[in-house]
């Protein structure tokens, strides 16, 4: 049992939805509602996130024994080896392209999805050597839903690109601007310039001197995602209405003030109080999540019916918690 807790943190469970999901809102987006087709592509964005996560880790356990806050991962304690871990990773890629190419092959498709595991890949080799990578990162996550599109058809809906472009920007605020920030003073000593340190962030005892600059491109990040996530609202795609009530504009709304809110927490919290950091990063993670089912919120309900709707985000919202709670007790703060 010891050594499945094991494997079970080294794939962040508790987050596993939000690659997961990224296929599955692409599809959506663009016409398809078949539900055995939209599991599969949730299976596939599930293997999506193992590959990408135990990569990450098999990438830079040795960088992370140097961290007295992730020495006791499952690869940097030695629990699991790299090779086990490797084996995992390279046995969710291929299963996922076996699953795309028995069930949703076309040359398009396949191509992108390869796209997205080599973007990954690139992400995880270099994070730690090149500043920017989370840009990386999230266009790697911006392909996956552009898959989950190419499932349903070669053309590729309007509706489709801006909510994967949804995906990329939540990517490269919580991995660049929210992940980065809490390493600042571990990354500056071994010389990893993320990009708050490119900003010139740096530690001064307990606190975290944050320039101007860093300050706006942040807000900017959160504004610009905030905005592109309402263009479903703007354009038609889905109403901000449900049954003659705002239901779905103020669930964005109150969304939306909340991580502008956790944002605010992000940046001024001190050092000392690095796992508040954690929460806020981990609250604003989990709501930015909830943005795209709630601005679909009358789409879904009008292409999959009221019950399965709202079991879409009851599970976007317990998952989570349930699995936080599960591995790290009450405390539901993670080894990140």
């Amino acid at each position: 049992m010891g050594a499945v807790r094991e494997y079970i943190k080294l794939i962040r469970p508790y987050g596993i939805l939000f690659i997961g999901f990224t296929p599955v809102f692409g599809a959506l987006c663009n016409g398809q509602f078949d539900v055995f087709h939209l599991a599969l592509l949730l299976l596939i964005g599930l293997l999506g996130h193992i590959f990408v996560f135990v990569q990450n880790d098999y990438y830079d356990v040795e960088v992370d024994r140097q961290s007295k806050y992730v020495v006791q991962r499952p690869l940097t304690s030695g629990m699991i080896s790299r090779t086990n871990a490797r084996v995992l990773f390279l046995s969710s890629f291929i299963l996922s392209v076996v699953l795309a190419g028995v069930f949703f092959f076309s040359v398009r498709s396949l191509i992108v999805l390869l796209l997205s595991f080599f973007l990954m890949t690139l992400y995880n080799r270099y994070s730690k050597r090149i500043p920017g990578m989370e840009y990386v990162l999230g266009a790697a996550v911006f392909s996956y839903g552009i898959y989950g599109a190419l499932t349903v058809s070669d053309h590729v809906s309007s509706f489709a690109v801006i909510i994967s472009s949804v995906a990329f920007l939540q990517w490269v605020f919580s991995v660049g601007a929210s992940a980065n920030l809490k390493d600042v003073e571990f990354d500056t000593k071994l010389g990893i310039r993320t990009t708050p340190v490119l900003f010139g962030v740096y530690a001064v005892g307990n606190q975290l001197k944050k320039p101007i600059s860093f300050l706006l491109y942040t807000y900017g990040i959160q504004l610009v995602h905030l905005i592109v996530v309402m263009l479903p609202f703007c354009f038609g795609y889905s109403s901000p209405m449900l049954y003659g009530y705002p239901i779905p504009l103020l669930g964005y709304l109150i969304l939306a003030c909340i991580l502008l809110i956790t944002t605010r927490g992000i940046l001024t919290t001190p050092l000392q109080k690095r796992d508040q950091m954690l929460r806020y990063e981990g609250i604003h993670e989990g709501l930015a999540l909830l943005l795209i089912p709630f601005v679909l919120l009358s789409y879904l309900v009008e292409n999959l019916g009221v019950l399965l709707s709202l079991l879409f985000l009851v599970v976007l919202i317990l998952w989570p918690l349930i699995c936080l709670r599960f591995l790290y007790g009450k405390t539901l703060i993670p080894l990140e």
